[in-house]
């Protein structure tokens, strides 16, 4: 069950992800030409995102944090 419910979080951070990375690239100017300080502003976003929803999916559901 961790796995798929990894992949499917991961899956689902992808809308954020999009979404800053796009809120990200107009902060930086909108610009045509592709440098190295837009791999910051468009892939870190989109990449940590999907990050973040793949090792919240990964997590044990008996976490001691939930207990009643």
């Amino acid at each position: 069950m961790g796995l798929g419910r990894a992949v499917l979080f991961g899956t689902l951070a992808m809308v954020p992800g999009a979404l800053l990375s796009l809120f990200g690239w107009i902060l930086s100017g909108s610009p045509e030409d592709w440098s190295a300080k837009l791999w910051l502003s468009c892939y870190a976003p989109f990449f940590g995102c999907v990050a973040a929803g793949v090792m919240i999916g990964w997590r044990d559901e008996r976490s001691p944090d939930l207990e009643v």
